[in-house]
C-alpha cells in the first residue's frame, strides 16, 4: 500500500484536492472507494470459496500501468493529463490484484475495480466541456417551457431566461453550475451501484443506468424552474449559498424518483423467487495456492523500483509534477481608472457567487473605459487571472457569449495583430526567457516615488476576435476579442495555454486572460476594433504587468 501510494502520490494528492475544492462537483469521489469495498464484501463468500492462484499476466498489466504513468509524468505536455495518468493508476491496480489473487477472483473483483477507476477520479474540464455546454442548453430550454406552462411571461436568449412578472424583469442565467453535470455524474455513480446491488437481470441494470441521464436532466430543469420562481420573491434566492442549497435540496426528490424507478423495474415482471446460494462457503480464511510472500515481494519490488526511477527522472529532467500557485503582485482593481485619454465609466462589475463559480476564479476585473477625446465607442475590459490549474479551460467569448444568446457572424474566430507599443520597449540584457532577452518598461511607482522596472511578456501580440449580433441590438454588432499572458509569454490561442503556462520544467503556473468587448454600428469593422484596442492597450499593458507576477523574479525563486 505504501509503495503504491508513493509512486502515485501526485495523482492521489491532486484528486483529493479536486474533491475538496470542488466539493459540489466531485466530493462524491471520496466515498467511491468505500462503495467499491462494499461490493467486494458482498461477494466475499464466493471470493473465498477457492484458494487464490497468481496470474502472471497481472505483471504485464502492472508494468504497462507503471510505464504509462511515467510516460505521462515525464513525457510530452499533452500527456500530462489527470485522466490519462488515471489510466496508468487503474491499470497498475488491476495488474496487482490479478497477479496476487488470480483469474478466478477477478470474476468477482472486476466490477468493483472498474467502478473505482471510472467513478473515483475527477473528469477534467476539457473532457466535460462539450457535455456541460449541451446540458446548459437543455436546462435553459426545459425551464423556459416549464415556466411558460406555469403561466409566466418568459423569454429565452441563449442560456439566459427573462421572467416578466408584475411589470418587473427578473433575469435568470443558466451558468455552468446549473448545467446539471454535477448531478449527472453523481447519478451515474449511484445508478450503477443500485443496479449492481438491487437488480437481478442485466436488462434491468442497463435500463436503470441509462435512466440516470434523463432523471438527472429532468430534476435539474425543475431545480432551475424553482430558482426562477424564487427569484421573483427575492433575486438573492437565485445566487449565493441559497442557490447551492436549492441544488442540494433537489437531490432528495431526485433520489426518491430513482428509488421509484428501481421499484418499477423490480416489479414490472412477476417471477418466482429464485434461491440464490450466496453462502457458498462459510469460511472467512484467505487461502493461497502459492507463497504470498513471493507475490507481495515482486509487487513491492516493482512499485519501489518504479517510484525511485520516477523520482530520478523527475530530478534529471527537471520536471515538476505538481504546479504551485503564484499570485498577482497587486489586486487587478489597482489598475488606474485613468489611462491617458481613456477614463473609466461607472463602477467595476462584480459577479455573484454563481458567476464567480462559472468564471473559475475570484481574481478578475470588469471595467468600462471610454475616450472622450475621440468618437470611439466604449470598451468593456475584462481581465481574469488563473493559477496552479493544470487542466483549466479558459472562458472565452466564442463560447460564453453564445451561451448568452449572441449569434456569431463568422464560422471561426479571426486573429488580428494589435499594437501594444512593444516597439518602444527596452530589452533587459541581464535576463532571458528561452534564450530571448526579456523586454521591459520603466514606470513611476506613486507609492515609493521612484521609477520601477516592469518586465513585459514575450511573443507576438495578436488578439482573437469574434463578431456577434443579438436580437436586442438591432443592426448593431458586438466584437469581442482576447489574448493571454502566461508565464511571461503571450498568445491569442486558448489551446496554447498548456504549452506556455504548464511547462513541465516550471514549478509555478499562471495565465491571465485580457478581453476587450466593443459594441458598434453595422459599419463597425474588425479593423476599427483593432485600432481602438491598440490605442487602449498601449496605456494599459504596463499597468497589467505591474499587477501580474514578475516572471524574472519567479524563475529566480525556482532556481533558489
Amino acid at each position: 500500500m505504501l509503495a503504491f501510494a508513493w509512486i502515485f502520490w501526485d495523482f492521489f494528492q491532486r484528486q483529493v484536492l479536486f474533491a475538496i475544492k470542488q466539493q459540489a462537483d466531485w466530493g462524491h469521489t471520496l466515498i467511491i472507494p468505500f462503495i467499491a469495498g462494499y461490493f467486494v464484501w458482498l461477494c466475499r463468500n464466493r471470493l473465498l470459496e477457492r484458494p487464490f492462484k497468481r496470474a502472471w499476466f497481472g505483471i504485464v498489466l502492472l508494468i504497462f500501468g507503471l510505464g504509462w504513468y511515467t510516460l505521462c509524468a515525464l513525457g510530452p505536455m499533452a500527456l500530462h493529463h489527470h485522466n490519462l495518468m488515471g489510466i496508468g493508476v487503474g491499470a497498475s491496480l488491476v495488474g496487482i490484484v490479478l497477479f496476487i489473487f488470480g483469474w478466478n477472483a477477478m470474476k468477482y473483483l472486476w466490477f468493483p475495480l472498474l467502478y473505482l477507476i471510472l467513478f473515483g477520479q475527477t473528469i477534467s474540464d476539457r473532457l466535460m466541456e462539450v457535455v456541460t455546454f449541451k446540458l446548459q442548453d437543455i436546462a435553459s430550454i426545459g425551464s423556459y417551457y416549464g415556466l411558460s406552462f406555469l403561466g409566466l411571461d418568459v423569454t429565452r436568449s441563449g442560456n439566459t431566461i427573462d421572467i416578466f412578472y408584475d411589470g418587473e424583469l427578473y433575469p435568470l442565467n443558466i451558468a455552468e453550475a446549473c448545467s446539471g453535470m454535477r448531478m449527472l455524474m453523481a447519478f451515474f455513480a449511484l445508478g450503477v451501484a443500485m443496479a449492481y446491488t438491487g437488480l437481478r437481470h442485466f436488462w434491468q441494470r442497463a435500463i436503470l443506468v441509462l435512466l440516470a441521464v434523463p432523471t438527472a436532466v429532468f430534476v435539474n430543469i425543475l431545480r432551475v424552474m424553482t430558482l426562477g420562481i424564487l427569484s421573483i420573491a427575492d433575486s438573492g434566492f437565485a445566487t449565493g449559498d441559497f442557490h447551492t442549497f436549492i441544488g442540494t435540496l433537489w437531490l432528495i426528490p431526485a433520489f426518491l424518483i430513482y428509488l421509484g424507478i428501481v421499484w418499477l423495474l423490480k416489479n414490472i415482471i412477476i417471477e418466482d423467487d429464485e434461491e440464490v446460494d450466496d453462502e457458498v462457503s462459510a469460511s472467512t480464511e484467505i487461502k493461497f495456492n502459492q507463497s504470498t510472500t513471493v507475490g507481495f515481494v515482486i509487487v513491492i519490488g516493482l512499485l519501489t523500483t518504479s517510484a525511485v526511477a520516477l523520482q530520478v527522472g523527475v530530478q534529471a529532467l527537471n520536471v515538476y509534477l505538481h504546479k504551485e500557485a503564484v499570485y498577482p503582485r497587486q489586486d487587478l482593481a489597482v489598475i488606474p481608472s485613468s489611462l491617458g485619454p481613456w477614463k473609466s465609466v461607472g463602477e467595476d462589475s462584480r459577479f455573484d457567487k454563481a458567476g464567480v463559480e462559472a468564471l473559475g476564479t475570484d481574481m478578475y476585473l470588469s471595467r468600462n473605459y471610454s475616450n472622450p477625446v475621440s468618437a470611439a465607442p466604449m470598451v468593456q475590459l475584462h481581465i481574469a487571472y488563473y493559477t496552479g490549474q493544470i487542466d483549466a479551460v479558459p472562458h472565452v467569448p466564442d463560447r460564453c457569449m453564445v451561451a448568452g444568446g449572441f449569434i456569431p457572424l463568422t464560422a471561426e474566430p479571426v486573429t488580428v495583430s494589435i499594437d501594444v507599443g512593444d516597439k518602444s520597449w527596452l530589452l533587459d540584457a541581464e535576463n532571458e526567457l528561452d534564450g530571448t532577452q526579456i523586454p521591459y518598461v520603466t514606470k513611476l511607482n506613486p507609492v515609493i516615488g521612484k521609477e520601477e522596472i516592469i518586465h513585459m511578456p514575450l511573443g507576438e501580440f495578436e488578439i482573437r476576435t469574434t463578431e456577434f449580433s443579438h436580437p436586442e441590438l438591432g443592426d448593431d454588432r458586438v466584437i469581442a476579442g482576447y489574448f493571454f499572458v502566461a508565464n511571461g509569454k503571450t498568445t491569442a490561442y486558448p489551446e496554447q495555454i498548456r504549452l506556455l503556462a504548464f511547462n513541465p520544467a516550471s514549478k509555478y503556473a499562471y495565465y491571465c486572460k485580457v478581453q476587450f468587448t466593443i459594441r458598434g454600428n453595422q459599419h463597425f469593422t474588425i479593423d476599427d476594433y483593432s485600432e481602438i484596442v491598440s490605442d487602449l492597450s498601449k496605456e494599459l499593458m504596463p499597468d497589467i504587468m505591474a499587477c501580474l507576477p514578475d516572471w524574472v523574479e519567479v524563475t529566480q525563486q525556482e532556481i533558489k
